[in-house]
């Protein structure tokens, strides 16, 4: 990877952060995202507009998460007995 392509991913670091804190409310998170974003950068071979690339992945990567916990705190874990 090219120096100048970390520098620009370094650049909007804080923005990225910012945008997956707030849709997913925790900073460990929000982190976890911003890694994994720098990975996709690290492996994308060409980004024609990076700032666009850049926030779309992390808000994909963050809906994708959003909807895995969605799915996640709706199964029920315990039996269902109705009330007669």
């Amino acid at each position: 990877m090219a120096v100048d392509a970390v520098e620009e991913f370094e650049r909007h670091r804080s923005k990225l952060f910012g945008l997956a804190h707030r849709m997913l409310g925790s900073a460990e998170e929000a982190e976890d995202v911003v890694q994994d974003a720098f990975l996709r950068w690290h492996q994308a071979s060409i980004v024609e507009s990076p700032w666009a690339w850049l926030a779309k992945v992390p808000t994909n990567l963050c809906v994708n998460q959003l909807t895995s916990a969605r799915a996640r705190r709706e199964s029920y874990v315990g039996s269902w007995t109705p009330y007669l």
